[in-house]
C-alpha cells in the first residue's frame, strides 16, 4: 500500500500536543508515576494505534507500555514510546519526548520524535533524509545542523556509564539519539529497548550515521520484538576510530 507519510506529521504532532496537555494536568493533580505508566501511557499508545490504523489499514503496534496489539505479519508495524523520559517530566525536569517509528513489510520507513518541552520535532523517511522542524515552521536538514555546531561532547550515553570520555546524557533515549544526529556529540553509546530506540534509529540512519552493537557488528534492522538493544552510533569515520582503540564497548563500560 502506497501512502504519503508526510501527511502523518500534522496528525502525530496534534496527538503529541494532546498527550502533553493531559500529562500537565495529571502532574498538577499530583498523580503517582506508577499511575502514569500503568494507566495513561498505555491508553495513549492505544489512541495512536487507532489513529494510524484509520490511515494505514493493516497495522500492528509495539508500544513501550502497552506491548503488542495486532499481528506482526501486518503490512505496517508502529513501534513507539509516546512519553519517553516521563520520569524527567514528573520530576519537573527537561527531556521528554513523543517517539514513533513505522515499519512497512518489516523495513523501517519513518521516524518521528517530538521534543515535548520545546515542541520541536524530528522526522525522517527512508531515502528522504532527516530533518528538524521548529515551532515557527523552519525546517533544517540534520546533516547541515550538525555542521553548524561549534563544539560537541565526545559521547552521548544512554543508560550506561563509561570511562575515559567526555560524555553527557538526558535520561531520554529518543532525544539523546536526535541530539547525536544534530551534532551534540561525536558518538552515541548505550543500551535501551526497542520502542525507545526505533524512531531515533530511523532518524540517525537517514542522517548518515551507522548503527552497530557493542562488538561493532552492524545493526541493519530494528527488532520486531520488545528486546534490549546495545548500540554504538556515529559517522563511519568515528565508528572506525573508536573500533581502532577498543575491541568492544564492554572495555570502557563502568556500569551497564
Amino acid at each position: 500500500m502506497k501512502v504519503n507519510l508526510r501527511n502523518l506529521d500534522k496528525m502525530l504532532l496534534g496527538h503529541a500536543k494532546k498527550i502533553l496537555g493531559e500529562a500537565l494536568q495529571l502532574r498538577k493533580e499530583m498523580i503517582s508515576y506508577r499511575v502514569l505508566i500503568k494507566k495513561h501511557k498505555p491508553a495513549w499508545e492505544r489512541e495512536a494505534y487507532e489513529l494510524l490504523k484509520e490511515y494505514l489499514g493493516d497495522l500492528a503496534l509495539l508500544g513501550k507500555d502497552l506491548g503488542l496489539i495486532g499481528n506482526l505479519d501486518a503490512e505496517w508495524l508502529c513501534i513507539c514510546d509516546l512519553f519517553d523520559g516521563s520520569l524527567n517530566f514528573m520530576c519537573g525536569l527537561k527531556y521528554y519526548a513523543y517517539s514513533l517509528a513505522l515499519l512497512q513489510n518489516r523495513e523501517a520507513v519513518y521516524g518521528f520524535v517530538v521534543d515535548l518541552d520545546k515542541m520541536t520535532y524530528y522526522r525522517a523517511e527512508k531515502g528522504g533524509g532527516a530533518y528538524i522542524v521548529r515551532p515557527d515552521g523552519v525546517i533544517s536538514e540534520l546533516r547541515e545542523e550538525a555542521l553548524r555546531v561549534p563544539a560537541n561532547f565526545q559521547v552521548i550515553t544512554t543508560n550506561v556509564i563509561i570511562k575515559g570520555l567526555n560524555s553527557t546524557e538526558f535520561r531520554c533515549t529518543a532525544l539523546e539519539l536526535c541530539a547525536l544526529a544534530r551534532g551534540a556529540a561525536e558518538i552515541g553509546i548505550g543500551r535501551s529497548w526497542t520502542p525507545e530506540v526505533a524512531a531515533g534509529y530511523v532518524i540517525l540512519r537517514e542522517a548518515g550515521f551507522e548503527f552497530t552493537d557493542w562488538d561493532f557488528r552492524p545493526i541493519n534492522r530494528i527488532p520486531l520484538t520488545y528486546e534490549e538493544i546495545k548500540f554504538v552510533s556515529g559517522s563511519p569515520k568515528t565508528i572506525k576510530e573508536l573500533h581502532a582503540k577498543i575491541k568492544s564497548v564492554n572495555d570502557i563500560i563502568v556500569i551497564a
